[in-house]
């Protein structure tokens, strides 16, 4: 019986499943919180769960993780200098930030490199390069070398980085080695992220295999790629940009996995967001272009992913008008704080005894994470960490404590760099009231909610209706702009909160919420249409494929959605911890192409060019650039398939010849015979394109490779 170990390490849960491969069982699962400060506490805590015996008998751990992301979208990541070869300065200066390339005087430019067809124009001038490593080595901690033709000759990025290691021991990163986006800025940004995540990925496959061996589990470690495909753990120390939405990723193929379905919108609540993925014929839609992640638009490969900011940890507060609000701001739930810390619940019901009126919401809490360096704060920060050396305290306690006001907390700053969290209501909170989700302390999550429901000045029942339908609501609209963006591009710019088609969209769902669904929107909502009049235009969406719910809240509110939408509504079995499913069911695939160009003469082809990915061949001859192309690539797709972890590989390779039509003659009629009939002409005409010739513009030799992670 062959086991396999699925780990997904999130931003706000890890999860865990031992995974039975031949019958496809999952035979254990596990959750528990992710520690920012230390990741290797949350994944001891999910193996702890779990059969000792059985993690013994794991043929392969296989990892997915929100990590780089996330670190990608808050700007973090280790210093790494970006060195660019033969670029011009003014297009970064110019178009740099589109994907996220820093201001040019942070970069070092050196002259010379390749032409397009990757012969040699300029050797660079590598002092400059030296003299730059030997006073910026200091400053350092990776580096990025980028040549702009890199990607038909590497020649110039290898020297670069055989300079670089001569004079410094700190990673290096070529372009060509990242990426064959043939897009210069879109490859720059790609190496420069990968160096920048080098450190982060390497500290959380540290924590992993320190957590197996200290429970004895000795096997393979492969992570999933933001394509949904595998790499082996020595690939991703290599290239991490390659993790980016490795998370969501994984939830689509944990989805699939645990429906079967082969057409469908997968819905992954998590905890910070909700993640929408659309799946065709079992194949997840890819992003156009490259992923877009934070500031960064690359060149790698990965699932297409509307995220919303709506999650299980979603903070729900109120303003002084008592509208509610909810997300994208994360906060702990309340019954977890009190849950970890008992004396929160007294606070919470010396609040809820003085029934105060305030604009801002009471049952807050800030909790230090770990203790600060006190060089770097202001006086009041000083003030506001010293107040919480001791313990967690609620803003009105703690703005008296650290004598500022309840309004001008100096909290933000401290919450951003991680020093801080803070407690409040959420979804999450509100699934241990009505939700049948209790692991923490469901009388704080009441409390919460009554302090919640006093300040806005509803009942209970009242505040967790509005917050369950805000939600459901919020989803419904996600789902349509998303098909809107897939299927009608051109609408969704109009897409936009308070235009037409968005207001249409949220009068369709409160009319069918509340006709077909039965939701009772009568406390807060959206004008209804009365009873008695005489609809003539109803502008309701139809989906024609089903919504697949995964992560623990979806239960409580995607069955109304797709109510709404006319659609079913599939949540499986073991949906919470479907992350860690998609992780350990994934495959390695593996594409590599080989590009063949003709070179012209003014007399015609003289020869062929072919460029693969680290290497280019001149030929007289196009069917022996075709075989060298077909060899080659099938080499290439082999070997960094086995280079990721894969067993028995297999390798298929296919040819695309693209040409384009021209006209040998123009049968115009120039000498306006007038006694030519229009049918006579267009019959020419057409004779005219049939005599057309074709010209050969490339043929793209693409080999495929894939395998499992794992021998049996």
């Amino acid at each position: 019986m062959s086991i396999g170990l699925g780990l997904d390490t999130g931003g706000t849960y890890t999860d865990g499943v031992i995974y039975q491969f031949q019958n496809r069982q999952i035979m254990q699962k596990a959750k528990a919180l992710t520690r920012k400060d230390d990741l290797k506490a949350g994944i001891l805590e999910v193996l702890d769960q779990m059969s000792p015996d059985l993690l013994a008998r794991a043929e392969l751990v296989s990892l997915s993780t929100t990590l780089a992301t996330n670190a990608c979208v808050e700007g973090k990541g280790c210093r790494a200098k970006l060195v660019l070869i033969g670029f011009d300065r003014r297009i970064i200066e110019r178009y740099g930030s589109e994907t996220g390339l820093p201001e040019a005087a942070q970069i070092l430019f050196i002259e010379g490199g390749h032409l397009q067809s990757g012969q040699a124009a300029r050797e660079p001038d590598w002092s400059v390069l030296t003299k730059a490593v030997n006073t910026q080595d200091h400053q350092t901690e990776a580096y990025a070398v980028v040549e702009l033709w890199g990607v038909r000759n590497p020649a110039f990025e290898n020297k670069a980085r055989d300079v670089i290691r001569g004079l410094s021991d700190k990673p290096v990163v070529c372009g060509h080695e990242i990426t064959g986006e043939l897009n210069s800025l879109k490859r720059a940004a790609s190496a420069l992220l990968n160096a920048r995540l080098l450190p982060l990925i390497s500290e959380f496959l540290d924590a992993i295999k320190h957590s197996l061996e200290e429970r004895k589990i000795q096997a393979p470690i492969v992570i999933v790629r933001g394509d949904g495909s595998l790499m082996s753990e020595s690939f991703a120390r290599l290239k991490p940009v390659e993790t980016l939405l490795c998370g969501p990723a994984a939830s689509i193929a944990g989805g699939m996995n645990l429906t079967s379905q082969k057409d469908a919108v997968i819905v992954d609540m998590g905890g910070t967001t909700s993640d929408l993925a659309l799946v065709r014929d079992g194949h997840p839609q890819l992003a156009v272009g490259g992923a877009r992640v934070g500031a960064f638009q690359t060149g790698i490969y990965s699932v297409h992913i509307h995220t919303a900011g709506l999650g299980g940890d979603s903070m729900i507060r109120h303003s002084k008008n008592t509208v509610l609000t909810i997300g994208p701001r994360r906060a702990v739930p309340l019954s977890w704080a009190a849950w970890r810390w008992p004396a929160v619940i007294d606070r919470l019901q010396v609040i809820k005894s003085s029934e105060q009126q305030h604009t801002q919401p009471l049952a807050e809490i800030l909790f230090l994470v770990k203790t600060p360096d006190l060089t770097y704060l202001s006086d009041e920060e000083k003030r506001l960490c010293e107040a919480l050396a001791d313990g967690p305290l609620d803003i009105a306690v703690l703005a008296a404590r650290s004598k500022t006001s309840i309004y001008s907390l100096p909290a933000d700053r401290l919450e951003k760099q991680g020093l801080l969290m803070r407690s409040a209501l959420t979804p999450t909170d509100i699934m241990h009231i009505d939700g049948g989700y209790k692991p923490w302390s469901t009388k704080a999550a009441l409390l919460a909610a009554d302090i919640m429901a006093f300040q806005i000045g509803v009942s209970r029942r009242q505040l967790i209706r509005h917050v369950k339908d805000m939600i459901r609501e919020s989803l419904y609209l996600h789902i349509i702009e998303m098909m809107l963006a897939s299927e009608y591009s051109d609408l969704k710019p109009c897409f936009q909160p308070d235009d037409t088609f968005h207001k249409m969209a949220r009068k369709s769902f409160s009319e069918t919420a509340s006709a077909e669904i039965g939701l009772k929107m009568d406390d807060f909502d959206l004008p209804r249409k009365p009873d008695d009049s005489l609809q003539f235009l109803t502008a309701r969406p139809k989906l024609h494929v089903p919504l697949i719910g995964i992560g623990a809240p979806v239960h409580l509110y995607l069955p109304d959605v797709a109510a709404a939408l006319e659609t079913e509504c599939i949540i499986p079995e073991h949906a919470e911890v479907a992350n860690a499913v998609g992780a350990i069911t994934s495959h390695i695939k593996v594409e590599e192409t080989v590009l063949i160009k003709p070179v012209y003469s003014p007399g015609g082809i003289t020869g062929y060019q072919a460029y693969a990915a680290d290497s280019s061949q001149s030929f007289t001859s196009y069917d022996l650039a075709l075989t060298w192309a077909k060899e080659e690539a099938y080499k290439q797709a082999r070997l960094t398939a086995k280079r990721r972890g894969a067993k028995k590989i297999s390798v298929e390779v296919e040819t695309d010849r693209r040409e384009a039509p021209y006209r040998i003659a123009d049968l115009d009629d120039t000498e306006g015979n007038a006694s030519d009939d229009s049918q006579s002409q267009d019959s020419q005409k057409d004779d005219a394109i049939t005599k057309s010739s074709l010209i050969f513009l490339e043929t793209i030799v693409r080999a495929s490779a894939s395998g499992p992670a794992r021998e049996s």
